[in-house]
């Protein structure tokens, strides 16, 4: 019996230590399963789980899909999955993408110099006043230091063109800096490296104006590069490069205007519409900015590279009220300077150019962008017929006029605005004053005159002709003169209107161009 006993103890014991052995084998080979399968969670970077995935050691996780969160962009995940070795929180990674243009970097930065007591010419810093907007890039200042006009040209941005030539966003730019500096209570200009340009007829500087009510000043070069109007010129040494590579990737993501958005107010098609000067003159603000036209028409006087011109022939059109206008429509041309059309052309030729028409404020309707000039029509040529006015017969009227802003305004204006962009001699004209205005090679002449009842009128020589005349020997204090030119606006001018005389004759060994005779008689004085 003891032997039966012990027999079936050690079978049992045998039997449940082959369970325990079974049991440990089992348990092991489990754990060894569980070493090699890891937890992987997926969330969104606000803590949502997108996915939660169970993956052998060395297999790849697989991302869920994600859903574009409004004003961002999904930029991938901040951790690898392609190899999982552990347990993983994988989370997702956006980026901002902006939509609408703003100016949280200008408001930002503020003038880290001194300027007070600064004059910008002497010291490269300091207040100057304003004279006028020329484009989005570039405007006219008076420096305490000088009564004469300087040039700046802004660092940093190049605005699209809206004066030689009209580009998309060019006129918008110009626009949005006018609307800026006319209103603006103060401007502080501030120089960096070289103070001129490579012509030596500009200063370079960075522009800082304060608002009317404003507590700072703001940098407009970095303003214009934030609303997309300019790209940003690389100046890599400058103390506002990373600013201004901050608003140039800023303003880029919102697509909008220079970074690809279509300007309303622009005419694309590099098509041409054949016209005349009169129907563009009664017609001009039907056509959208950079509309290209191609007329045909005489050479009245150039101021440079730049003409006086006229219909080629008597036109008439027909208004939208159904009156019939006859005549010859005439427009200033301002070609640049870079041809010289002055050589190309006598005055009385005829021939054909592609051009754009624009209005701008600070001049008034001109022709720009001209292009593709023919060969002079011979068969056509003949000296323009110009109108002969008297000055005592000339004063000021209540017209319509523009302002800053391109905004049309009723004030005092000189009658020879009825002449705007043609070609007059105004007779009886009493020399009041001469003026050398601007600085270096900008520097040109104002000659006040005036009619028997005091009426002021400005006679302008612009510095862009190629041939100067002698202004101070030419015109003498007192004495009265008869003066041919081109009726050209200028909102500084006595009467919003001046004349703008032509170049003078050419001489070559003392003797006169045949061709220059007609302008002899540009300036002439007269007896009383």
């Amino acid at each position: 019996m003891k032997k039966i006993f012990k027999s079936l103890f050690l079978t049992s014991l045998l039997i449940l230590l082959s369970l325990v052995l079974v049991a440990c084998q089992k348990e092991d080979k489990n754990d060894e399963v569980e070493d090699n399968v890891f937890t992987v969670v997926f969330k969104d970077s606000d803590g949502t789980i997108l996915s939660e995935q169970e993956i052998e050691k060395g297999k790849p996780a697989k991302a869920p899909d994600v859903v574009a969160k409004e004003g961002f962009e999904f930029t991938g995940w901040d951790k690898e999955f392609t190899n999982v070795s552990s347990d993983l929180v994988v989370t997702a990674t956006y980026k901002e993408v902006l939509t609408e243009l703003d100016d949280r970097l200008t408001s930002a930065l503020t003038p880290d110099f001194d300027y007070v007591g600064k004059d910008f010419i002497n010291d490269g810093v300091g207040i100057v006043r304003l004279n006028r907007v020329v484009d989005g890039d570039t405007i006219s200042v008076y420096s305490p230091s000088s009564s004469l006009a300087i040039t700046i040209r802004f660092l940093g941005i190049d605005t699209p063109e809206s004066t030689g030539s009209i580009e998309p966003w060019g006129k918008a730019a110009s626009a949005f800096v006018k609307e800026i500096l006319y209103s603006a209570e103060s401007v502080l200009l501030e120089a960096e490296g070289e103070r001129m340009d490579s012509g030596g007829k500009r200063y370079l500087a960075w522009v800082w104006y304060k608002p009317v009510g404003g507590t700072q000043y703001r940098l407009l070069n970095l303003e214009e590069v934030e609303y997309a109007y300019s790209k940003y010129s690389q100046k890599v040494d400058s103390k506002y490069h990373e600013v201004m590579k901050e608003a140039t990737n800023k303003a880029s993501q919102t697509k909008k205007r220079l970074w690809g958005e279509i300007d309303p107010n622009h005419n694309y098609s590099r098509e041409h519409i054949e016209t005349t000067l009169l129907n563009l003159w009664y017609n001009h603000e039907k056509y959208q900015s950079g509309t290209y036209f191609y007329v045909t028409v005489r050479l009245v006087r150039t101021i440079g590279n730049n003409m006086y011109l006229e219909d080629a022939e008597e036109q008439d059109i027909e208004l939208d009220n159904g009156e019939i206008v006859s005549g010859k429509g005439a427009f200033y041309a301002f070609s640049g300077y870079s041809v010289a059309y002055y050589r190309y052309y006598k005055i009385g030729e005829v021939f054909k150019m592609r051009c754009q028409l624009e209005w701008d404020s600070d001049y008034g309707t001109q022709l720009t962008g001209v292009s593709k000039t023919s060969n002079p029509i011979k068969e056509q040529y003949a000296l323009p017929e110009i109108p002969v006015l008297d000055a005592n017969e000339l004063g000021y009227s209540l017209q319509e006029v523009k302002d800053e802003q391109g905004n049309y305004i009723e004030t005092m204006a000189s009658d020879l605005g009825n002449y705007f962009c043609k070609v007059v001699t105004v007779e009886n004209l009493k020399c009041q004053s001469v003026k050398l205005k601007g600085t270096g090679e900008d520097q040109y002449y104002t000659a006040t005159m005036i009619n028997d009842a005091g009426t002021q009128f400005d006679v302008f020589f612009n510095k862009s002709l190629i041939t100067t005349w002698n202004v101070t020997e030419m015109l003498q204090v007192g004495k009265y003169y008869s003066i041919t030119g081109g009726v050209a606006y200028y909102q500084y001018a006595n009467g919003y209107f001046q004349l703008s005389v032509g170049d003078a004759p050419r001489y070559a060994n003392g003797e006169l161009y045949a061709e220059d005779e007609v302008r002899i008689n540009d300036i002439v004085e007269m007896t009383k």
